[in-house]
């Protein structure tokens, strides 16, 4: 938060205190003690020490509450201009961003979280909170955040991904749901972990016919990946909580070929995502991409470019279970069991790998 920001925070309550108690005030100025009178006293210099820094309209509209303060209240006179004080933010240590309704749903059913209970922004945004124990910090629980974009894009995650930023502050943002995969390299259902993403849209035409790749990637900054480097899902019981939940499952979300026990392959190592701005639907550009531009290319989406550059310079992840291979095969079923295989093993990562800003073992 800017020095301006909190200025303008507390003057709001400041001046909430001093206009809408006015009444209380009045009544302790006549008491013995004189408390009332020093209580508003004290208000009133802490309110003129931070003034000064405001925008010069909102501090004439704040300056004009404050002298009403000492006036009578009039109760024909609504204050329909009183800013109310601030609420205090709830901090969150990690969020949690999904896109479509299946990821949302599979993301709350993972995580336990119920879809009546939320916070909502101004626009509808809703955020979902969670706590998870994490081993590598015992002392306390993380608390998770869970929101979605609602519309698929590089462009349109930039908001909601903000909107959670600005609201919670958390340490870390990862962004979850499903993805394409490349055949023979996935299987339905793999679930790809990444810091490396590959925008392939940029580009030019040096003329008419001949298309010239300009495409730009993003890197996460930690060698480790905050744990990533270190996780090995098969050590923990991530098998058998793949087992519980597939077994809990009504039989019209659990795909038909889906063998008893199965779990998902996890990829950590070499594991890129291509991002762009077009739905994959023909069966060659997936297979075409990785050819064209990184072997190490395993899934592609539509979100990944523009969710790391909304989120900054905070820590990210990303965490796609394979949905389709790209091609005009789809199967329902697998866009909401890949979300959960997905949010399965990030959770997971919470729990066992993920290491929080200041972790030490000595």
């Amino acid at each position: 938060m800017t020095p301006e920001e909190s200025a303008e925070d507390a003057c709001r309550t400041l001046v909430h205190l001093l206009h809408a108690r006015r009444a209380q005030w009045d009544s302790e100025d006549v008491t013995p003690d004189g408390t009332g009178d020093m209580k508003r006293s004290l208000l009133m210099a802490d309110y003129a020490s931070k003034a000064p820094r405001l925008p010069e309209e909102y501090k004439a509209m704040l300056d004009r509450m404050v002298v009403e303060g000492f006036l009578p209240a009039d109760p024909s006179a609504p204050l329909r201009r009183m800013p109310a004080p601030v609420a205090e933010k709830v901090r969150a240590d990690v969020g949690v961003v999904t896109v479509i309704r299946e990821e949302l749903d599979a993301a709350l059913a993972v995580f336990g979280l119920d879809g009546t209970v939320f916070e909502t922004s101004e626009d509808g945004q809703r955020f979902y909170v969670a706590e998870i124990a994490n081993s590598n910090q015992p002392a306390r629980r993380l608390t998770v955040v869970v929101t979605a974009a609602g519309q698929a894009g590089q462009v349109r995650v930039g908001r909601p991904v903000h909107a959670l930023v600005e609201r919670f502050t958390p340490q870390a943002v990862f962004l979850l749901g499903t993805a394409a995969g490349i055949r023979g390299e996935v299987e339905l259902g793999d679930v790809v972990v990444s810091d490396r993403v590959l925008y392939y849209e940029p580009g030019r035409y040096a003329d008419p016919d001949v298309w010239q790749p300009r495409p730009e990637s993003e890197h996460g900054r930690h060698p480790f990946g905050y744990g990533l480097f270190y996780y090995d899902p098969r050590r923990s019981d991530f098998p058998a909580r793949v087992t519980e939940f597939v077994d809990g499952l009504p039989g019209h979300q659990r795909p038909a070929p889906l063998p008893p026990g199965h779990v998902p392959e996890v990829h950590t190592v070499h594991a890129t995502i291509a991002t762009g701005e077009q739905v994959l639907r023909d069966g060659t550009s997936l297979p075409a991409l990785r050819e064209r531009h990184d072997e190490t290319i395993r899934a592609a989406d539509m979100e990944s470019y523009g969710f790391v550059k909304a989120v900054g310079d905070r820590r990210w992840l990303i965490f796609r279970g394979i949905s389709d291979f790209g091609d005009a095969r789809q199967s329902p079923e697998w866009k909401f069991l890949s979300s959960a295989f997905a949010a399965l093993c990030l959770q997971d990562f919470l729990r066992t790998g993920y290491e929080p800003p200041g972790t030490s073992r000595l």
